[in-house]
């Protein structure tokens, strides 16, 4: 599936995001759930830092995460919480916090804020996660081709595309481009709303690396599974 000279992504990536795929990353996005992080719930825990209270950011992080940690402030764009911080300062906050983190997540269409937190990234070891979210459409083969060129060329480890699929061929249209397109970056991909299940299960059976599932009751995208029924679906399809 991917081109040679990118098929060793043990070279570029973290254990916690190397095959066997797909792995499970756990969605935190309440503080209470924060405190009560175990081991085994899941392969890297997601933080939602736009999801917190502003008072609440400043958690310990390293100390209470027993799990390798992606960091994630979303932009409000493509699902993020906060509409009120500024780009400067949302950069700032992951900055701030990368010498805990394993990798982070960035969005594709945000690249001009975010050259120098990737490079610092990137010097660090930390992998980089080029996230694009389209919340009403399918995207088109040709544009999910372009995405992926250009997270390879912005330095991103890891393309993750979330669609919303409207009917069966559009889940179709995205299964086809997972599985026939020759990839140049390790993939995640998977449906919200109506579709969400039906989506998330063919791409992760099918070698999406990325199966994302939230800890706690709170859920972070529409139709997104908890990290339980992630780790129940992984053991019936091993």
């Amino acid at each position: 599936m991917y081109k040679k000279q990118h098929r060793d992504v043990g070279k570029i990536l973290p254990e916690a995001l190397c095959p066997p795929w797909p792995r499970i990353v756990g969605v935190v996005s309440q503080q209470e759930t924060w405190k009560m992080l175990q081991g085994g719930e899941c392969d890297l825990v997601e933080l939602r830092l736009d999801a917190l209270e502003e008072s609440t950011r400043d958690l310990p992080l390293r100390s209470a995460c027993p799990l390798p940690l992606l960091l994630t402030f979303r932009h409000v764009s493509e699902g993020g919480y906060d509409a009120v911080i500024s780009e400067e300062q949302r950069v700032h906050r992951v900055r701030s916090l990368l010498t805990t983190a394993t990798a982070i997540d960035w969005e594709i269409a945000q690249l001009d804020s975010a050259h120098e937190l990737l490079q610092e990234a990137r010097s660090l070891g930390i992998a980089c996660v080029g996230s694009a979210h389209f919340w009403d459409e399918t995207p088109s083969h040709d544009l999910l081709c372009a995405l992926e060129e250009k997270a390879l060329t912005a330095g991103f480890n890891v393309l993750k595309v979330a669609f919303t699929p409207h009917n069966t061929a559009d889940v179709q249209r995205g299964l086809t481009w997972l599985v026939e397109a020759e990839h140049v970056l390790p993939v995640a991909l998977m449906g919200m709303g109506e579709l969400a299940n039906e989506s998330r299960s063919l791409y992760a059976a099918n070698g999406s690396c990325l199966l994302y599932g939230y800890l706690g009751k709170k859920s972070t995208a529409p139709g997104q599974w908890s990290a339980a029924e992630c780790r129940h679906f992984r053991l019936r399809n091993r």
